[in-house]
C-alpha cells in the first residue's frame, strides 16, 4: 500500500505542475497544446460525445488532464521506473519523452496540427509543451523516487 500512497502522491503533485503550466501559457502568451488527445476523441467521436455538453466543459478538460495524467503515471511506476537503474529525476525526464512524442507524432498531426504542432504552434508553443512534459516526467520520478526509497537500493 506505501507504493500506491507514494505513485498517488508524486502523481498528483507531477500533473498538477503540468496542468498549472499549461493554464498559464495564455497568460503568458504562449499558445502551448494542452487537450489534444481530448479534442481528438470528441472529434471522432462526435456522433456520441456530441450530445453530451459536459464533455465539452473546461471542469471536464480538467478532470480528462488528470486521469490522463494518471495513466501515465501508472505506466511509469509499473514499468518505466523499474525498467532503468539511475536516479529517479533522469528516469522520469526520459520517460517524459513518451507523452510527449505520442502527442507530437500521433495526437497533433491527427487533429491537423501538422508534426508537433508545427502548423499551430510557434517554436516558443511547441518548445513551451515540451518542457512542461518534461517537468511532468522529472517531478514524477524525482518525488516518486524520494517517497519510495526502496527501488533505488
Amino acid at each position: 500500500m506505501p507504493l500506491l500512497n507514494d505513485a498517488l502522491i508524486a502523481g498528483f503533485i507531477a500533473i498538477s505542475v503540468n496542468t498549472l503550466l499549461l493554464q498559464l501559457a495564455p497568460m503568458i502568451h504562449i499558445k502551448a497544446e494542452g487537450g489534444g488527445l481530448l479534442k481528438l476523441l470528441l472529434q471522432y467521436g462526435r456522433p456520441i460525445t456530441g450530445h453530451i455538453a459536459f464533455l465539452y466543459t473546461s471542469l471536464f478538460g480538467v478532470v480528462f488532464h488528470y486521469l490522463t495524467g494518471l495513466v501515465m503515471v501508472i505506466i511509469y511506476i509499473c514499468w518505466f521506473s523499474r525498467l532503468l537503474k539511475m536516479s529517479g529525476w533522469i528516469k522520469g525526464s526520459l520517460f517524459s519523452l513518451l507523452p510527449w512524442l505520442i502527442n507530437g507524432f500521433i495526437v497533433l498531426p491527427l487533429l491537423g496540427y501538422g508534426l508537433l504542432g508545427n502548423y499551430k504552434l510557434s517554436l516558443a508553443g511547441m518548445c513551451y509543451f515540451m518542457i512542461t512534459n518534461w517537468l511532468f516526467g522529472l517531478v514524477l520520478g524525482w518525488l516518486f523516487a524520494y517517497l519510495n526509497k526502496s527501488l533505488n537500493k
